[in-house]
Order: structure tokens, then C-alpha cells, then sequence
């Protein structure tokens, strides 16, 4: 069931959170990432505010960039190659097996976004100052509240944010993307998994594959408009429509790992392969080190 708001010249949201609904909806042609051209007030409104915060120096961040965006397809290929054949060192994996067992003394965040920034840059170390950039930058991309965004506006606290962990990758809009936005996702697997492994004999009891899937988190949701009206047999939109998939409320109903990442369309994720196998690597060690 695809949810419908709409308030002529005002708003035209499509929301959608059942996974056929999302696979139908990530692969229609007539819709993209970007700004539309023309859409009623709140719709363009999200959609700057989205923009203006994902990006580096006027390059969109790859979650936002549109399907023709120069170079886009190539450097997600690229991206997907390069993580598909990294490894996590041990001394990281160890943290976070801690973590999940609840031994780990370090600060899951920050935790988890340098293990993903050790992707692009091999002496990257995270703090607190650059844990709490992430978490600005993620909720400036997501608040809908005028007064806040204001206030950052103001005082150029998301500019000073996204400069600061920019700086620490050279500028490369994907490491941006990593250790700013998708990091929050995977620092939400893995305080499923800590919780999954609480429960009595919860690492034993599921092997590394399940335990990923049942831990996985998705984005809450990602975002499209339509380029042009059409319909198909979920959702009937017009030109500017601003649809709303609801990633995370779809892996719910399945754990599939396809609707998270969106495997089979042209925005899937470069990650999709390397999250579920660093999720299974840490639930493995985690359950080696439950062991008497």
C-alpha cells in the first residue's frame, strides 16, 4: 500500500513502505534524485534542504545524485570493486565483537565510523568532534523543523561540520557520504546485534548470516521525485511528485537484504555485499569470544 498527501499547490507526497510497492517504485524510469523543475512549495523545499546539505563544494553526496550525473554509475561500479575486496583489520573487528558483547569500551559511533573511514583513509581516526559532525550533518539532512535549521543557517554549524570531516577525505563526496550518512545506519545493525546478543544464548544460537540479516538496519527512508507523470500498479503521481521509500520499515517485513540496498536497481548501494559480510565477520568473532 503506497500513502498518499496531498494539498494542492502546497504539497504531493507518495509514501511507500510494503517491499514490492519500493522495488516498483526504485525502478520506474520517471523517477529520480535531484531537484525537481517544478513542484508544489513543500516538495521543493525538502528537496533543497536535502541537497544543500548533501554535498562537497556543489557536488552532490552519491545518495543524491541523479541517475545522468556525470561519472556517477561509473565511480558506484568502482566504489562497489574497491570495498568488495577491503578487509577490516583485526584490531577493529575485535572492537566491535567487544561491543556487541558487551565488553567494548569505546563509544559505538565513533567506533564505527572509523572503521569505515579506515576505508578511504588508512590514518583516519575518529573523535568525538568528528562523531558529532555525523550526527549534525544527518540531522540537518533530515529535520523538517524551520526554527533549527535557522539556527544552523545562523551560525554555520553545518558548513563548519561538513568542512570539518571533508577536510579528513580530501574532499571525496563517497567517504563523505560513508562516514557522515550511511555510518548511522550500520552503527544501528550493530546495536541490534549487542541487543540480539543479550538475550540468553543469543550468539550461539544464530549463525553469523542470520544474525546479519536480523540486525540489518536500512535507511529510514530515501527520497525521489518524479520527472513526469505516470502510474503503474502501486502508485499513480504527477510531475514533481516527491515519493518517500521507506527502506527500513520494508526490511521489516522481510530481511531481505535487497530492499535495504535496493540491489536490483540503478541507486543500489556499493556497499551491498560488504555490510552483511562485515555484520556476519563480527557476529562470528563475537560468538568466539563468548566462548568459556
Amino acid at each position: 500500500m503506497v500513502r498518499t498527501i496531498r494539498v494542492p499547490l502546497l504539497v504531493d507526497l507518495l509514501v511507500a513502505e510494503e517491499p514490492d510497492a519500493i522495488q516498483a517504485l526504485a525502478a520506474e524510469a520517471r523517477l529520480d534524485r535531484g531537484v525537481p523543475a517544478r513542484a508544489p512549495l513543500v516538495n521543493r523545499m525538502i528537496a533543497h534542504r536535502v541537497a544543500d546539505v548533501l554535498q562537497v563544494e556543489g557536488r552532490p553526496l552519491p545518495s543524491v545524485a541523479p541517475r545522468d550525473a556525470p561519472g556517477r554509475a561509473a565511480a558506484r561500479d568502482a566504489l562497489e570493486t574497491r570495498l568488495d575486496a577491503r578487509r577490516i583489520d583485526q584490531a577493529h573487528l575485535d572492537a566491535l565483537a567487544a561491543y556487541v558483547v558487551g565488553r567494548g569500551d569505546r563509544p559505538v559511533g565513533p567506533l564505527v565510523q572509523e572503521t569505515i573511514g579506515r576505508l578511504f583513509v588508512a590514518e583516519f581516526r575518529a573523535t568525538d568532534e568528528t562523531w558529532q559532525a555525523a550526527r549534525l550533518l544527518d540531522q540537518a539532512a533530515r529535520t523538517l523543523n524551520p526554527i533549527r535549521r535557522l539556527v544552523w543557517a545562523f551560525t554555520g554549524r553545518v558548513n563548519d561540520a561538513r568542512r570539518l570531516l571533508a577536510r579528513r577525505f580530501a574532499g571525496d563526496p563517497a567517504a563523505l557520504h560513508a562516514v557522515a550518512i550511511a555510518v548511522h545506519t550500520l552503527v544501528a545493525s550493530f546495536q541490534r546485534m549487542r541487543g540480539l546478543a543479550a538475550r540468553s544464548g543469543g550468539v550461539p544460537r544464530h549463525p553469523p548470516a542470520e544474525a546479519a540479516s536480523i540486525c540489518l538496519a536500512a535507511p529510514p527512508r530515501v527520497l525521489r521525485y518524479a520527472t513526469a507523470p505516470g502510474a503503474d500498479a502501486h502508485a499513480t503521481f504527477r510531475a514533481g511528485t516527491l515519493v518517500l521509500l521507506g527502506l527500513e520499515a520494508a526490511r521489516a517485513r522481510t530481511l531481505a537484504h535487497d530492499v535495504a540496498f535496493l540491489t536490483a536497481t540503478w541507486s543500489r548501494c556499493p556497499a551491498h555485499a560488504w555490510v552483511p559480510a562485515l555484520l556476519e565477520a563480527v557476529w562470528q568473532r563475537a560468538a568466539e569470544t563468548a566462548q568459556p
